[in-house]
C-alpha cells in the first residue's frame, strides 16, 4: 500500500517543471503554517483577552457610521439580487 508521500512524489513526478515549483511553494507555506499553530492550548483567559481585544478593535473600525437609517439599511442588504451569469425564468 503506498503511503502518502509515496503519492505525493509520484504526482509530484508528472507534474511539468512549473507546477512542481508551485508544489513545492505550497508545501512550503504549509510548513510555515504548521509552525506558526500554537503548541499548547490556549488558556480560556488568553482566548477571552484576544477575543476582546477583536471586538475592541471592531468597535474602533466604526464600519457602520454611513448608515443614516439601520432599518433602511438592513431592508435593502436583505433584498434578492439575480447571481451572476444565471437568468431568472419567470
Amino acid at each position: 500500500m503506498n503511503t502518502i508521500l509515496q503519492n505525493l512524489q509520484h504526482h509530484a513526478s508528472v507534474l511539468p517543471p512549473p507546477l512542481q515549483a508551485e508544489l513545492l511553494n505550497y508545501a512550503i507555506y504549509l510548513q510555515k503554517k504548521a509552525k506558526a499553530r500554537p503548541t499548547t492550548p490556549v488558556s480560556e483567559h488568553t482566548r477571552r483577552r484576544l477575543l476582546t481585544e477583536a471586538l475592541e478593535n471592531a468597535v474602533a473600525l466604526n464600519s457602520y457610521r454611513d448608515i443614516k437609517d439601520p432599518v433602511a439599511w438592513q431592508r435593502e442588504q436583505r433584498q434578492d439580487r439575480p447571481l451572476p451569469g444565471r437568468t431568472h425564468a419567470d
